[in-house]
């Protein structure tokens, strides 16, 4: 088998010796790890069932290697068909079938709640999924000295240039913009990013010669949505309206529910909520995502709906006990001082939007601690061919 695309190496990483191994399994961060001289090795760009010729360090501080040589591929492997797979750093599943990346995305957060949550998962795990290319809606383009316009190296920033075809991932609108851009202006060094609704509608900055964009305009499920060019929002045009179906499904609202939803971004979930209940607070560090929010809520015509510019912790202090509540933190998730402020507003449910399952695993463990029970966790595949893992998961008061 052709392994030239597997013999990714870590930058700073110095080989001196090599055995053959098979890879048992993929744990968190997306590396396949084997045992070697009784210690267990990380191996990206690896599939369970994999048997393999690894280079690796004898210093015990690096736990890492890498393939020399794949002796009999798994089942699961398969070829990718980007010419940079393992030199990009937008992907790091692309060599293996989806339906077993899912499975890997699986195993991957059932252990982390028993290693970090230290529970044994007492529900089975949902996934929502759909095409694996041509979903992402965004990309934030490097450019180097040379004027390459393309994404940086894995572990590094060096830019590799994007193929002549674009990226696999991006929706088709993107790469032929940008297809089209490179031939006619000379980037600077630096970046640009480009963005498109559902409509095809191109949005962007920092294209020389092209006035910046100031908002991104998006339409989902009836609701018009405004965000700054800069600011989060969701990427993945084939999942965004199942993932607010999730979430509603787990918060069963009702028209006499009060909501509250942390880290509300621009509002997208609140305004989802508001036309079905009573009334919904979202509160949002980001000032300009507090300003879209509001302004959001006004073109839907809602008043049922506020928005607090504050720190979570600081925010939830004078909100109603009894609520219903809604998170989705960042990847540093919420931390024992923000899980014990929720706690004291004795909300009948939590519905917990995460996109890192390490942080969830350490906050499941302290809500059970604070009285709650995890009553459904799904896993929503926003970024197929990539470690990442997006899910959603319900939690009950006993």
């Amino acid at each position: 088998m052709d392994t030239a695309k597997s013999n990714f190496k870590w930058e700073g990483c110095r080989g001196d010796r090599s055995m053959m191994v098979e890879i048992d399994r993929i744990v968190h961060g997306g590396y396949g790890i084997a045992r070697v001289e009784g210690r267990s090795v990380l191996i990206p760009f690896t599939v369970p069932g994999d048997v393999l010729d690894v280079e690796y360090s004898k210093n015990q501080d690096s736990p890492f290697g890498w393939i020399r040589e794949i002796i009999r591929p798994s089942i699961h492997r398969r070829v990718s068909d980007c010419p940079v797979f393992t030199l990009c750093g937008g992907c790091d599943f692309d060599h293996i079938e989806y339906r077993k990346e899912r499975e890997v995305k699986k195993g991957i957060l059932v252990e982390d709640l028993a290693r970090i949550g230290g529970i044994d998962l007492p529900c089975k795990i949902e996934t929502l999924f759909a095409d694996e290319y041509g979903y992402r809606n965004h990309a934030q383009f490097k450019v180097d000295s040379r004027g390459e316009v393309g994404f940086f190296e894995k572990k590094s920033h060096t830019v590799i240039p994007l193929p002549e075809k674009g990226c696999l991932l991006l929706q088709e609108e993107i790469n032929e913009y940008v297809t089209r851009m490179r031939n006619k202006v000379s980037f600077p060094k630096g970046g640009f990013r480009v963005r498109v609704d559902i409509s095809g509608n191109i949005y962007t900055k920092g294209i020389p010669g092209k006035k910046d964009d100031e908002f991104f305009h998006y339409e989902i499920s009836s609701l018009k949505l405004r965000t700054n060019i800069d600011d989060f929002f969701q990427v993945n045009n084939f999942l965004l309206g199942k993932w607010l179906d999730r979430i509603a499904h787990y918060l069963r609202p009702a028209q006499g529910d009060v909501v509250i939803d942390l880290f509300c971004g621009s509002g997208i979930i609140s305004l989802s909520l508001a036309g079905i209940v009573h009334a919904v607070t979202g509160i949002e560090l980001n000032r300009n995502a507090v300003m879209n929010a509001r302004f959001n809520a006004n073109e839907n015509d809602l008043d049922n709906v506020r928005f607090i510019h504050t720190r979570a912790e600081t925010g939830i202090d004078d909100l109603p006990v009894g609520c219903k509540i809604v998170v989705d933190p960042p990847r540093a998730g919420l931390g024992p001082g923000l899980i014990s402020g929720i706690a004291r507003l004795h909300p009948e449910m939590i519905v917990y939007v995460s996109c890192d399952t390490a942080t969830f695993s350490r906050d499941v463990r302290m809500l059970i601690e604070n009285g709650y029970g995890l009553g459904g966790i799904t896993l929503v595949d926003m970024f197929p061919r990539t470690r990442h893992i997006e899910l959603v998961a319900l939690f009950l008061s006993r």
